[in-house]
């Protein structure tokens, strides 16, 4: 259990005969950031606020594994006391987490917040950036996000983008919720996809890359697989090796060698993952 920040185990949320969770399970270690996706109405934000202690669940358990008694919760959508300034709201929150609100105040300067503007005013990204304060104060072990980024505009996603990196170099485990995969893929080290209120993917996000190519002779197949984990496609043009940048740059020289037409290399995402298992869903 030591690795383990969060453990949910046979997790069921019913509401009336509705089920709006089936049976989940799933763990987050230390460290991780676990990229949790899904289409609306899987079930991803009845999720979090359970395990956020919003909820309670109609079956299963939520076992959390943190040193300090409270988890760093940024809700999808949050109303404030609008009469309030920034610097009174997190004066308040500071309290309840007996801890000083300098810190708050820092964070909240370096993310361009007014502190005497009323919260009223805020625009709905500055807003979002106050949420995200608040759920740093008091530098909690562990975070639950709930679509961090949606609604901000290009600049306001860098910034948030850029605080859940430091978070996440600082040894932080985080629970990410979110519909802009290509935000996840620099931050996710695991990514889980939810439908119809169940869990059908759960893994680590493996380095891994698409080659595209023209067509492969067999002797070159053949000498790939005694080097590399890969898969391909019918027509021989494009391959899914698991390997790391330096492995990648090897298997281009091979093929390169071999005469062989390298037209495109990517690396692999969280939003190959996700079509790659809607499509599988969808042929069942």
């Amino acid at each position: 259990m030591d690795t383990q920040i969060l453990a949910v185990e046979h997790l069921n949320k019913c509401f009336g005969k509705a089920e709006i969770l089936h049976d989940v399970d799933f763990s987050v270690s230390r460290g991780d950031v676990y990229g949790l996706v899904g289409q609306n109405g899987a079930g991803k934000t009845t999720l979090l606020r359970l395990i956020a202690g919003l909820m309670k669940p109609t079956k299963g358990n939520i076992l959390c594994y943190m040193e300090k008694d409270y988890i760093g919760y940024l809700p999808q959508s949050c109303r404030f006391d609008d009469g309030q300034t920034v610097t009174s709201t997190i004066s308040f929150f500071s309290t309840l987490r007996k801890v000083d609100k300098d810190e708050g105040i820092l964070l909240c300067k370096k993310l361009g917040l007014d502190m005497n503007k009323k919260v009223k005013h805020l625009s709905p990204g500055q807003q979002k950036k106050l949420q995200m304060v608040i759920a740093m104060i008091g530098d909690p072990d562990f975070y639950i996000l709930d679509e961090p980024t949606a609604g901000l505009d290009p600049s306001a996603t860098f910034e948030m983008s850029k605080l859940i990196r430091e978070l996440h170099e600082k040894g932080k485990s985080i629970l990410l919720s979110s519909h802009i995969l290509q935000d996840m893929d620099a931050i996710c080290t695991n990514v889980a996809i939810m439908e119809s209120g169940s869990l059908i993917y759960d893994r680590e996000l493996e380095s891994s890359y698409i080659v595209s190519t023209s067509p492969l002779p067999e002797e070159v197949m053949v000498a790939l697989e005694g080097r590399y984990s890969l898969g391909i496609n019918a027509d021989h043009t494009t391959l899914h090796v698991k390997t790391d940048k330096k492995g990648v740059a090897r298997l281009v020289k091979i093929l390169v060698l071999q005469s062989v037409d390298i037209y495109e290399v990517t690396r692999s995402s969280v939003k190959n993952v996700v079509q790659e298992q809607l499509h599988m869903v969808g042929e069942v």
